[in-house]
């Protein structure tokens, strides 16, 4: 949430005309935002003008809040129908590639309001990137008729403009604020979202707390919940697109004005702009972010002050990574940032959220960070066979141990959240105290993980409870690592809500030593077909966190139990459905 009330423009007096031979249109120019100063102690207020500078010059950038911001580059339109405008920092010999940032600020925002942009910039054309930032409907005194619908629309027409004539084919969206709202829309409805390979969200608090970051009187929390029935209201009967007094959108901060709708988004729980709201569940935030299948950077201040002292804004960033796909993938990344506020003002706050953004694309560019495109392509076609099925669809996700199961069964559930339910095979392993009656206990504890260490009856009853029952709730054993040992009841399938049962283990395809009847189960079969001596790589560096063995221990027992199972599970490949090749990313039938 970033407000300011005012923002007016002056008309460069030197217009550039490039390229007319390709009907391109552009200012080359300098702009620079001038600071007004703030007067009115109130959540959000304060006053910005621009004005743009003709002289295509660069000026030197002082991170300072009362110092000038400016950068050289082109303004051109990207919407030659509306109008609407696009910025591009850096000198022509800069504002070349293919791959591009492109910036989205918050309420009130545009054109450098961004006060870190021109620095990032400079780091990123190191990198080979170009940095964008547009003017959407919503920028301005629009953000109370826009809507996130709105600036999708708008981003589609950016990024079909930039492919189409500035030639980019890579693209990062940096939210800012408000704007993080806007990049985590478009990677759900976005037409060209498949040209985003990375989002980053700076500032992502939530504008309904952010009412509350500082003290309110009586009676402008009185205004507040009025004006929520107020809006709900006229949105029920059809006037959601109609102003509301404009005493409502001061509580926001600037006299502007603000539909029924917009104010309801930006104040009511679970509403389109509610995603990062600290009393959010870990089912509402993945509701709200599970479907980010790109790797996302998350920025926080911690000295934000549209946070109220109530959040814990460490842990609620926590909680917003873990809630999207890219999560378990370990797509993820954060900065806390000591100080500079809600933009990012100070010196000390820019450098390190710019190091973490030249980092964060510098990885892109090295491929140790990508998108989730097959595991997106899986879940649609999941979803598909679930709407087609008469009852629960019952997949088995089978692979090698280290092959990425438990991975990829976490991305599916957050792609697939609420529907899909997750049952680990782990949770159906033999208890230690069975084992250890067995004549051969010493050997069975041991070779613990091996295909006789499991319970496949038990696993083929809870899914014919599942099948054949009627019962609203099925549970289902999980394995605490914490005991080492299964645990009865803890996982529950709602007969009401999940409409895929995913199923992730060694040995779901396998068809001897009482696994067959299991594997008939299944609906879909998937296998994850892996690279041996990487898949027991990862188990000794994972089994590195057990408790009372040795490196070397774990080595060994690796290599004489782990590459045993291992080949086990290999022979029941032709069983699957489908074949995932995890290394390389590729699938195949």
């Amino acid at each position: 949430m970033q407000i300011a009330p005012s923002a007016t423009w002056k008309l460069p007096h030197l217009v550039h005309i490039a390229s007319p031979s390709t009907q391109r249109l552009g200012i080359s120019c300098a702009l620079q935002p001038v600071l007004g100063a703030t007067s009115i102690a109130v959540v959000g207020r304060f006053n910005r003008k621009f004005k743009v500078a003709g002289a295509r010059q660069s000026h030197p950038v002082q991170m300072s809040s009362t110092c000038e911001t400016s950068s050289a580059g082109e303004l051109f339109l990207y919407d030659q129908n509306l109008g609407y405008a696009a910025f591009e920092a850096g000198d022509p010999g800069d504002r070349l590639g293919s791959k591009a940032l492109v910036c989205v600020g918050g309420l009130t925002d545009g054109l450098l309001s961004l006060r870190y942009l021109p620095n990032l910039a400079k780091a990123l054309k190191t990198l080979g990137w170009r940095t964008f930032q547009p003017v959407l409907q919503s920028s301005y005194r629009g953000w109370g008729f826009g809507s996130l619908q709105d600036d999708a629309e708008g981003l589609d027409k950016l990024l079909s403009f930039l492919e189409t004539n500035r030639g980019i084919s890579k693209v990062v969206v940096l939210g800012s604020s408000t704007g993080c709202q806007d990049a985590v829309h478009f990677l759900k409805v976005g037409m060209k979202k498949s040209l985003v390979h990375g989002i980053v969200l700076q500032a992502p608090v939530s504008d309904r707390e952010a009412l509350l970051a500082e003290q309110r009187s009586e009676d402008e929390l009185t205004q507040l919940e009025r004006f929520k029935q107020v809006a709900s209201q006229m949105i029920s009967e059809g006037k959601g697109s109609e102003v509301l007094p404009r005493s409502a959108c001061q509580l926001f901060g600037p006299p502007d004005v603000i539909t029924a709708y917009r104010f309801d988004s930006l104040t009511r729980r679970m509403a389109n702009d509610d995603m990062f709201s600290s009393d959010l569940t870990e089912s509402e935030l993945r509701e709200k972010l599970g479907h980010v299948n790109v790797p996302c950077l998350l920025a926080i201040s911690a000295d934000d002050e549209y946070v109220p002292p109530f959040v814990d804004s460490t842990a609620l960033c926590h909680r917003m990574a873990n809630a999207m796909a890219a999560f378990p993938a370990n797509l993820t990344r954060s900065v806390i940032l000591p100080n500079g506020g809600h933009g990012v003002r100070s010196p000390e706050g820019q450098a390190q959220f710019i190091n973490a953004v030249t980092d964060f694309v510098s990885d892109l560019d090295q491929k140790l960070l990508r998108r989730l495109d097959w595991e997106t392509a899986l879940a649609a076609d999941l979803q598909d066979r679930a709407a087609a099925c008469g009852r629960p669809l019952l997949v088995a996700l089978a692979g090698m141990p280290g092959a990425g199961k438990s991975t990829t069964s976490g991305v599916l559930r957050r792609l697939l959240h609420p529907k899909c339910f997750v049952v680990p095979l782990d949770g159906f392993h033999v208890p230690l105290q069975s084992l250890r009656s067995r004549p051969d206990a010493d050997d069975a504890v041991y070779r613990r993980g091996a295909a006789d260490t499991f319970d496949p009856e038990g696993l083929c009853e809870k899914l014919r409870q599942v099948v054949e029952g009627q019962e609203p709730k099925v549970w289902f054993p999980d394995f605490d690592h914490a005991v080492g040992d299964p645990v009865d009841d803890t996982l529950c399938f709602e007969r009401s809500l999940h409409r895929i049962v995913l199923v992730e283990g060694l040995y779901l395809l396998r068809q001897q030593d009482g696994w067959g009847s299991l594997a008939d189960f299944f609906d879909y079969k998937i296998y994850l077909e892996a690279d041996l001596e990487e898949c027991i790589a990862r188990v000794k560096e994972r089994n590195k966190a057990i408790p009372g063995y040795t490196p070397e221990e774990i080595d060994r027992r690796c290599d004489e139990v782990d590459r045993a199972n291992a080949k086990v599970v290999q022979e029941s490949v032709n069983q699957a459905d489908l074949i995932v090749q995890t290394d390389l990313d590729k699938a195949s039938r």
